[in-house]
Parts: structure tokens; sequence; C-alpha cells
């Protein structure tokens, strides 16, 4: 249905209108909606090594982007956008975030990828849930601000075992209610991890309580 392509200046410019402020862009993660300038991308791309990429039909059209960059030897943090009002439930997002997820672990060796979701991000929100691609790993409290409020920002991820499991072997569940173990753990590392492990199961709050704590419905 699509594919991911170098961008190009024209697609610069199709950026900078999706995510300005004004414009109803379909966020794939927590970095998009900011007020975007075509010289703020060409910076992050030379000063910070973010590298972007266009969703494309095969007939060519652009329909939205993803980036990238480096947070660690191994680590990538991912984000995009679908353009228009009427491709955002048309799947074009997913498999271009498959098509990225792909090209990072298997061509550039990653081992982990993370990426944020706003939690006024309904749409987005609703498609990583019932993919279940993802492990929720923790939600970032008032992190982000639109339209004068503020909103959560909830963090996610993809461990290279994970990517294997689900796009490699199809061996993936819908249920993980298993942690991989860690082969020969230090006893510095047993002990950080029990400690942590008893906090949680103390009863004190956490950044996840408020939504464990809602009535649905």
């Amino acid at each position: 249905m699509v594919r991911i392509t170098h961008s190009t200046e024209a697609d610069y410019e199709l950026f900078v209108e999706w995510l300005s402020p004004g414009g109803r862009v379909a966020a794939l993660t927590g970095d998009a909606g900011e007020r975007v300038t075509i010289a703020a991308l060409r910076r992050e791309v030379d000063v910070h090594g973010s590298r972007y990429c266009t969703i494309r039909t095969l007939a060519g059209r652009p329909v939205g982007m993803v980036k990238f960059f480096r947070v660690g030897p191994d680590a990538f943090e991912i984000s995009g956008a679908v353009g228009e009002d009427g491709l955002w439930t048309r799947g074009f997002g997913a498999e271009g975030f498959g098509l990225l997820i792909e090209h990072l672990f298997a061509d550039l060796n990653a081992h982990r990828l993370q990426f944020r979701v706003g939690s006024h991000n309904r749409s987005m929100l609703e498609m990583v849930i019932r993919l279940r691609f993802f492990m929720l790993e923790g939600i970032l409290r008032d992190r982000q601000v639109v339209n004068g409020e503020h909103h959560d920002l909830l963090v996610w991820s993809m461990l290279r075992h994970e990517y294997e499991a689900l796009f490699v072997r199809g061996e993936w569940k819908s249920s993980r209610s298993t942690v991989q173990a860690e082969p020969e753990e230090s006893s510095d590392r047993r002990l950080v991890r029990e400690t942590l492990t008893n906090y949680l199961r103390s009863g004190v709050s956490t950044s996840l309580t408020a939504y464990q704590s809602e009535t649905v419905g």
C-alpha cells in the first residue's frame, strides 16, 4: 500500500504544513503538532542526526512522514504523522511505521525502539493498543502542552527479541505477561530489580495509578 523514501525539499514544505499548530495532523507520536519550520527540520538533521522519510503511496503520492534518531549506540526514537484527514483511518501510518521498524532492526541493527504518544491522541492510542506491537513503559505526567492544556506522554518501546518474534518468526502472542529473563544477571542488578519490585508492590502511587483507578464506561 505504501513505501517510505528519502524526503525531498517539497516534502519538507508539506511537513511544515502538516505539523503546524493549526494543521489537523494525525500524529503518530508525541512530538508532532508543535510549531516547526523547514529550517528547524533541517537543523534537526544536520545538528542532531535526525532522519526524515516520506510515506508515499505506491503511485508516489506523499501521505505522511516518519522520523528517527539515535538515543544510544543501538537505540532509536521514532515518530511521524499522517498528513490529511481523509487518510487517518486507511492504515497508511501503521504500514509506514512498520516499514520504518523493519528498516531500523534489519538494516541498522537496532536493539531498542521507543516512541511517545500524547494522552490526547485517541486515534494513535487506539491503534497502538489494538496492534500490541509495543510495550507501555511509563507515563510522563503533564509533559506536553496542546492548545494551552497539559497532557501526559505515554512512552512505548520494542526490543529486538520482540521484533524478531513478530516480524521474523511470526510467533507474536496477544498477551505479553512474561518478560525475557536477563542472562547471568549481576548481584547489583538483581538487588536493584528486587528493590523496585518491592517498592511497586507496597501500594505506592505511580504515573499509572490515575489510569488504573478510573472507571471506564
